[in-house]
């Protein structure tokens, strides 16, 4: 698998997709650890614990006004690192084209290349290896992003399209 993910390293920024469980922060991990990573999941715990004097954030904290300055702060990263031309990774779900566009505007604001990487997992091993993370989140959730996943296609402006 390794060498699968070889030949992404040429590229500025990489998206990894998929659901909640898939393994994208293990691969990111693995394999791009040279990269900065940007992880709106983990914003989120860290910004409640910080904001919140050391409370973990919960699913029921989310709020739409929170939800905001997540993006606000991911945006401010990911202009900052390649600003200063740094290889990134982003670690987010992204499973729909609306929630993979701002990524690939991102990189044309920048003229910079984009690769993805889709993590597509049956739903069955995504609940099982969500109970194992640190910070799962409830089934009914990823039961939900999984009817709603799209497949990423070249008609959406990436470079190159890894399936793994």
């Amino acid at each position: 698998m390794e060498s699968m993910f070889e030949e992404l390293r040429i590229y500025d920024i990489i998206l990894i997709i998929g659901n909640y469980g898939a393994g994208k922060s293990r691969l990111a991990n693995e394999y791009f650890k040279e990269r900065k990573r940007i992880d709106r999941y983990v914003l989120r715990y860290t910004i409640q614990e910080m904001t919140g004097h050391g409370e973990k954030w919960r699913l029921e904290d989310w709020n739409e006004d929170i939800e905001g300055l997540i993006k606000h702060v991911e945006y401010d990263l990911i202009c900052h690192f390649l600003d200063r031309n740094e290889k990134i990774i982003i670690d987010n779900t992204s499973l729909t084209k609306k929630g993979r566009a701002r990524y690939v505007g991102y990189a044309k604001k920048y003229n910079k290349t984009i690769a993805c990487v889709f993590l597509n997992r049956e739903s069955s091993v995504l609940l099982q290896q969500n109970k194992e993370k640190q910070y799962p989140v409830p089934d009914h959730v990823i039961v939900q992003l999984f009817t709603k996943t799209e497949f990423p296609s070249d008609a959406e402006g990436f470079d190159k399209i890894v399936y793994a």
